[in-house]
């Protein structure tokens, strides 16, 4: 796997260790790609194939998502880091330098707005909270960064 390492910590309030890491350009063609990265941290991680699918659609949603809204036209890479958290969860961050754009409220619609989402982004978001546990949006120096934390259990009946 591109740029894999660990330090080994993943021991409760250890420090977070990083498993791996790949960036692409971000554009559609990068997606298949970047999402079978995820699936085989996953794999390696011993999650079942079930939870591999449901995070498997969520991050094709979410990279989709960014790609369309956030870094279409851009000419910048989007970056897919799996690590464990401090207590041993993992997480996988998804960054990219394209224009602020929070996919966790792309199904809210404000108190006095109009629908200001287009149907395709809410559906999307839906998904994707569906699918995931813990989600976590920031922007940090110009950089979109979207969180999942993953647990092995699944969301969804099959």
């Amino acid at each position: 796997m591109e740029g894999e390492g660990s330090n080994g910590d993943t021991e409760k309030g250890a420090p977070s260790s990083i498993i791996g890491e790949i960036s692409r350009p971000a554009r559609m063609s990068s997606v298949a790609e970047l999402v079978e990265f995820v699936s085989s941290v996953e794999r390696k991680e011993g999650l079942s194939d079930g939870r591999i699918d449901e995070v498997e659609v969520a991050v094709r949603e979410a990279l989709r998502t960014i790609i369309q809204a956030a870094a279409e036209g851009q000419s910048g890479d989007i970056t897919i880091t799996c690590r464990h958290d401090h207590w041993g969860k993992l997480m996988v961050t998804i960054e990219d330098r394209g224009d602020a754009f929070n996919i966790l409220l792309a199904d809210v619609v404000f108190q006095g707005e109009e629908n200001p989402v287009d149907e395709k982004r809410r559906a999307s978001a839906r998904l994707i909270k569906k699918m995931i546990d813990n989600i976590e949006q920031k922007r940090v120096d110009a950089t979109n960064v979207l969180t999942f934390v993953v647990s092995p259990a699944l969301r969804t009946k099959h």
